[in-house]
């Protein structure tokens, strides 16, 4: 029997003007990342993608999302994210985070990293509740799909 590779690639959505008009959900990620990897590499490109491919989880508050892919499409996927400049119709950019073999690893990478990010606008805040409700908004990791 033989074993199915996948490959998780966890990305940061980094909009181009600051303001919170993107608005993320796994259907427009993927429809946007399916559409560029046709553009960039064809029929070809997309057939070896299209089976596995699906986003595992997309945070809009955070902007990152997971991306599962198969293995002999990981390097497709990941050579397009730089590329694309228009999700939906806004202009944003994707920048890899981490790409891991394990949904596992890409959890902890995730959680790691929003602690960082957490350590950093902590200190900025003044109130205790801004801070408690930064801590929830930030630390949401919920993966239902």
């Amino acid at each position: 029997m033989v074993r199915i590779k996948n490959r998780y690639i966890a990305v940061q959505i980094v909009p181009h003007t600051p303001t919170n008009t993107l608005r993320l959900n796994d259907y427009t990620l993927s429809k946007c990342l399916l559409q560029n990897v046709e553009k960039y590499y064809g029929v070809y490109g997309l057939g070896l993608i299209e089976n596995g491919f699906r986003v595992k989880y997309c945070n809009d508050r955070t902007k990152i999302a997971i991306i599962r892919c198969l293995h002999r499409g990981q390097q497709f996927v990941s050579s397009v994210l730089p590329l694309i400049t228009l999700i939906g119709d806004v202009r944003a950019k994707f920048r890899t985070l981490y790409i891991g073999a394990t949904i596992i690893q890409c959890n902890k990478f995730i959680i790691k990293h929003q602690k960082q990010f957490l350590d950093k606008e902590m200190g900025q805040l003044t109130s205790a509740k801004e801070r408690q409700d930064l801590f929830k908004r930030v630390m949401e990791f919920d993966m239902d799909r």
